[in-house]
C-alpha cells in the first residue's frame, strides 16, 4: 500500500537519504527542508533517481515555531491525509547558549519544541490515514546529557553542548511515549515510535566540529561512523515495514526493538517535559 510521507530534515544527510529510499518504493514523499535553493537540488536528485514523480517539497525554518505553524497549515491545504511524519530534522549547536529570534535555546528549538509542534498539528491530518505512523529520530545521546534540569529545560543556567544535545534526545523520546498516552482515546490509529540512527557522518554537527577540540574528536571518531544508508536503515523500515504495524511507544535502533532503562524513565518527569511544551507552544496551536 502506497503512503503519503512528509519527511523532515530531508536536504541532505539521513533526511535525503530517508526520503529517497521511500520514494523509490513509490511512496508520495513531501520533502522539508530549511534552504530553498538546497532543498530544490535534493528534490530533484531525488526526482531523478527514484523516477517518481510523486514529490513534493515545502520548504521552512522549524526552529522557530511560527514558521513550524505556517508549515503544518502548508502541509494541510496540499493534502486531506498524512500516513506517515518521520520527524528527522535536528541540530547540535557550539559550546556557547544561543537562542533563536523567538527567545529558545537552539537545541531544544529544533529538537523538542519543533517535533512536539508538528506532531500536534498534523495529528488531525494523520488521523484521516487508515493506520497513520509517527517515527522520530533520537539518539544515543540521550544516556549523554546528565541529570534532567526540569526546572530549567532550556538550559539558561546549567548549559552545555552535551547536555543540551543529550537531554534534547531524551526529552523527545518522553514526549512521544506521552502522545500516546495523551492521544490514545481520540488518535487511536496513530502509532507513535522513536528511532535512533547510530553515528554517522552527516551535516548535524557542522556547526559544533567547528570548535577545535570537537574537531579532534570527530577526526578520531570518522572510522567508527556508519554509512548514511546504514543510518536512515531504522526510519524506514518503521515507515513502512509490516511487521510494526499497530507497534507504539518503542524506541528502535538496527530495525529493532531497543530496552531503554528504566533510569532513562520517569512519568513525572515525562510529563512535566510534556506541560512544559505545551505551555510554550499553545501561542502557535490556536
Amino acid at each position: 500500500m502506497k503512503k503519503i510521507i512528509l519527511v523532515t530534515g530531508a536536504s541532505s544527510g539521513i533526511g535525503k537519504v530517508t526520503a529517497l529510499a521511500l520514494a523509490k518504493q513509490g511512496h508520495t514523499v513531501i520533502l522539508h527542508g530549511r534552504n530553498p535553493e538546497k532543498t530544490k537540488k535534493a528534490f530533484n536528485e531525488i526526482k531523478k533517481e527514484s523516477n517518481n514523480s510523486n514529490l513534493d517539497m515545502i520548504t521552512a525554518d522549524l526552529s522557530l515555531l511560527s514558521e513550524v505553524r505556517k508549515f503544518a497549515d502548508a502541509i494541510k491545504t496540499k493534502y486531506d491525509h498524512l500516513d506517515v511524519l518521520i520527524n528527522n530534522a535536528g541540530g547540535q549547536f557550539g559550546s556557547v547558549r544561543e537562542e533563536t529570534s523567538e527567545g529558545h535555546e537552539k537545541t531544544m528549538a529544533i529538537n523538542l519544541l519543533s517535533p512536539f509542534l508538528l506532531t500536534h498539528l498534523l495529528l488531525d491530518l494523520l488521523h484521516k490515514s487508515p493506520s497513520a505512523r509517527v517515527v522520530t529520530v533520537s539518539s544515543e545521546s540521550y544516556r549523554q546529557g546528565g541529570k534532567p534540569f526540569l526546572g530549567d529545560i532550556e538550559l539558561k543556567e546549567n548549559y552545555s553542548m552535551a547536555k543540551a544535545y543529550g537531554l534534547s534526545k531524551l526529552y523527545i523520546y518522553w514526549i512521544m511515549l506521552q502522545f500516546v498516552k495523551q492521544t490514545k482515546d481520540k488518535f487511536h490509529n496513530i502509532t507513535f515510535n522513536t528511532v535512533e540512527p547510530g553515528s554517522a557522518n552527516t551535516e548535524l554537527g557542522r556547526i559544533s566540529t567547528q570548535e577545535k577540540m570537537m574537531k579532534i574528536i570527530y577526526y578520531l571518531w570518522q572510522p567508527m561512523m556508519w554509512s548514511i544508508e546504514k543510518a536512515a536503515a531504522t526510519s524506514i523500515y518503521m515507515a513502512t515495514s509490516n511487521e510494526v504495524e499497530g507497534i507504539t511507544g518503542k524506541f528502535y535502533g538496527k530495525s529493532k526493538e531497543k530496552n531503554i532503562k528504566s533510569k532513562f524513565r520517569s512519568e513525572a518527569d515525562e510529563k512535566a517535559v510534556w506541560d512544559y511544551c505545551m505551555k510554550v507552544c499553545e501561542p502557535y496551536m490556536k
